[in-house]
């Protein structure tokens, strides 16, 4: 065995042996004290006494029945919504389907803690619409929108990016020949809908409809900053729970959670595969936009998508404009008259108002780093080695997929509340570093999901060759291995960065005084009655909207290179 070569299996059993200890130390030790809080108590099994107290307490009743309801309505009202947008895109012949493409991706950078403080501002009691609609009726409350209303809203209009994202790819796998061939013998353009189209998306539409049905339970920054004092949901009262230092119901509340969530996957999943759906990946002929002939409809089809576009493009553009305006202009006008930089020069500042942007920056950076680094060494090990160990492996980074966040925030608090022998007894919950460490596991699933598909998809003879030229195993990954995945790495790494700068339920578990994160700042903002901290807030907002998408931009330019070059032949 050469030296190089011995440097190499070296390095790699070190590798190995510091992600099998970080797996076992930040996710299965965590999950297990989750579940021995949630199932133990005084030494014994305690579960039913806890379900008793659950049930017994009358905010929690009524936080189950309001996230049960509010699950159900946003289905329907998402996918009615969703797949309106995915027909005036993609099926039917409407005008200006640029515009209306750009206002349908916007929940793609004006999402979660972000979007729900930017509706606030937008139609709640302090919000420009709301002040000119009470300027027009004054009889209406300026709270109309806090409740229920508002996360519906919030939840209907922001969780099409599914739809979006997922669904439009599914239309353009439709061979057109067969609607053709179906108009051709006679079948109406409803019976076309729902025996030629809808067979072909329903694999992806079921999909959409469980991550909407996941999304939705787990809601917490919609009702946080929406729902006022009398709407609340159970992600809200775990945290409840939980700061009220009861971790066993707590944590007995995100585990049936859990457990409902896994039920109804493994419902989809059941359903899925009793469906006989057609596949439309043998694609011959690109689907043909259709012409709506009846006037009056195809008049209502464009007035309801540029209603639609307006609800989206309307709370962006007031957010933008009054981040740029005084503070005392918030809630008395409809649109700002005057304009400073006064609110950006306190964020950026490097005062009070700097340090959450400054730890979300920091935090997310080390997270995303810290995950892309387990991510190459431990994906191309899983990949080519299989064993008892890679399996393991595999199967434990996919658990933060399944598993709640807030089940996943829980049992980081029980089990580093305490002295912990795997991290040499150092109690890490009120540190500066449980909250990045719990971004890291947030992060593993989706890194590990799409750098597997990258690295399955090189060419062995690239390594085969390599190899048979002397090449040492980290040269050809340094030389050959990471030059081919690193488009995918920089795209996966600039959207988990993205997603960290407005990650809110993990923040609210475990964040403490000395790294209070961006999105607990804007939740905090978006509820102050001071308008200060409103105005500073809507910078927030503004600066992690521009950053979400110039993140987008990049990482798109950085991992797809130049565009094709048009052929002159």
């Amino acid at each position: 065995m050469t030296r190089t070569a011995g440097f190499d299996r070296l390095f790699y059993c070190f590798g190995l042996i510091v992600i099998a200890w970080a797996v076992l130390t930040f996710l299965l030790v965590p999950m297990v004290a989750a579940l021995h809080a949630a199932l133990f108590r005084h030494g014994g099994l305690a579960i039913l006494d806890a379900i008793a107290e659950l049930a017994r307490s009358r905010r929690v009743r009524a936080a189950l029945w309001n996230t049960a309801w509010m699950t159900g309505i946003t289905i329907v009202t998402g996918t009615i919504v969703g797949m309106f947008q995915v027909a005036v895109l993609e099926y039917f012949r409407v005008r200006g389907r640029g515009f209306l493409k750009v206002a349908f991706s916007t929940p793609l950078v004006f999402g979660g803690v972000v979007a729900a403080a930017g509706y606030n501002f937008t139609y709640g009691p302090g919000g420009a619409i709301t002040a000119g609609l009470t300027a027009l009726f004054p009889s209406i409350p300026r709270d109309w929108f806090i409740g229920w209303i508002g996360v519906l809203f919030a939840h209907t209009f922001l969780m099409t990016s599914f739809h979006f994202l997922f669904l439009r790819a599914a239309m353009r796998r439709i061979d057109y020949s067969t609607i053709e061939a179906a108009r051709s013998m006679g079948a109406s353009e409803l019976t076309i809908l729902l025996r030629v189209v809808l067979p072909v998306i329903m694999p992806t539409l079921l999909a959409v409809t469980l991550l909407t049905l996941s999304t939705a339970a787990g809601s917490f920054a919609a009702p946080q900053v929406l729902g006022g004092r009398d709407f609340h949901m159970l992600s809200q009262m775990v945290l409840t729970l939980n700061s009220l230092r009861r971790p066993d119901m707590a944590a007995l509340l995100a585990l049936l959670m859990g457990i409902v969530l896994m039920g109804l996957i493994l419902l989809s999943q059941y359903v899925e595969a009793k469906g006989a759906y057609t596949a439309g990946t043998k694609t011959t002929a690109r689907i043909q936009l259709r012409q709506i002939r009846n006037p009056l409809m195809r008049i209502v089809m464009h007035a309801l998508a540029y209603l639609l576009a307006a609800v989206y493009l309307v709370p962006v553009a007031l957010i933008v404009l009054f981040s740029f305006a005084p503070a005392s202009s918030i809630g008395i006008e409809i649109l700002p008259s005057t304009f400073t930089l006064a609110n950006y020069a306190r964020v950026l500042g490097g005062g009070t108002a700097f340090v959450p942007f400054f730890n979300s920056m920091l935090m997310g950076s080390v997270a995303v780093a810290v995950a892309l680094a387990i991510t190459l060494f431990a994906v191309p090990v899983m990949v080519r080695q299989r064993s008892w160990l890679t399996r393991a492996l595999d199967i434990s980074f996919f658990l933060p997929w399944i598993i709640p966040t807030i089940l996943l925030a829980v049992g980081l608090i029980a089990a580093f509340d305490a002295p912990n022998p795997l991290v040499g007894n150092v109690v890490l919950l009120g540190s500066y570093w449980l909250l990045p460490i719990g971004y890291v596991i947030f992060s593993l699933p989706l890194m590990v999901r799409f750098m597997r598909s990258a690295f399955i998809g090189i060419d062995p003879a690239f390594e085969e060759a390599a190899r048979a030229m002397g090449a040492s195993g980290s040269y050809r990954f340094r030389r050959v291995v990471l030059p081919l995945v690193a488009p995918t790495a920089i795209l996966v790494a600039g959207m988990k960065f993205n997603n960290l700068m407005a990650e809110y339920p993990l923040s609210a578990f475990l964040y403490n005084v000395n790294n209070r994160p961006l999105p607990i700042a804007i939740v905090d903002g978006a509820v102050s009655a001071d308008p200060d901290q409103a105005a500073i807030s809507l910078a927030y907002v503004t600066l992690i909207m521009a950053f979400s998408l110039a993140v987008i931009l990049i990482a798109e330019r950085l991992s797809l290179g130049r565009t094709p070059e048009s052929s002159n032949l």
